[in-house]
């Protein structure tokens, strides 16, 4: 899908050479629903400890994009940090193979940065044309947790693949500005760790987000 993404914006990119384009920048507000679902593994006793987590979340983003006359666009999007969520447990030693004691995971997306791809379809419903959406994000999942046994999980960059469907149009309060409306799907992967106790545990993590948004730009 990498090297797909990659020969399309490429593909694009030489398009918008011989085409018409002009560069477009705005804001954006997105609602985002994200899940994540993890295993902690306790060395010391093979104990697994299971979660998961679902955090809704109103978050800003800033765009910049080259819009093709033809609909289309490559830019980039930047958040600056977007909280993933926390969750805590409290454990007994016997059931859970570590420290008896409150333990709470917590972590959160920082500098997300994604290129993007809008691709116009030949689909228009009521006025409105719609295009897909594809693109790569990259962003540092930060580790906020809080242990009972006093050791930590590291940070780590991740990179998610992001599918989805739009529309856009001009609106009337001036000739530059324009809409879009869109929703996507986000695949981070899976953030695999050891912590810095001795001996230390591992723990797996998958990240999946689904966004609507609602952006404003403006055309020069």
């Amino acid at each position: 899908m990498k090297k797909l993404l990659t020969i399309l914006l490429s593909f694009l990119f030489i398009s918008f050479q011989s085409a018409k384009a002009e560069i477009g920048i705005g804001v954006t507000g997105a609602y985002h629903m994200l899940d994540a679902s993890g295993t902690e593994t306790v060395r010391s006793s093979a104990a697994k400890n299971n979660g998961s987590h679902s955090e809704d979340v109103l978050v800003p983003e800033l765009f910049i994009e080259s819009v093709g006359d033809n609909g289309g666009a490559i830019g980039l999007s930047y958040i600056p940090t977007r909280d993933v969520g926390s969750k805590s447990r409290t454990d007994t030693a016997t059931n859970s193979g570590d420290d008896a004691g409150t333990y709470t995971a917590a972590a959160e997306l920082d500098n997300v940065i994604q290129i993007y791809a809008d691709i116009p379809t030949p689909l228009s419903v009521a006025g409105f044309d719609f295009y897909i959406k594809a693109g790569i994000q990259h962003a540092t999942l930060a580790t906020l947790e809080s242990l009972n046994s006093g050791s930590t999980y590291p940070d780590e960059d991740l990179l998610g693949l992001t599918v989805g469907f739009g529309t856009k149009g001009d609106l009337p309060y001036g000739n530059n500005l324009y809409y879009k409306a869109e929703a996507t799907y986000t695949d981070f992967g899976t953030y695999e760790a050891d912590s810095n106790s001795s001996p230390s545990n591992s723990v797996t993590a998958d990240l999946e987000d689904i966004a609507v948004k609602l952006s404003i730009g403006y055309k020069f």
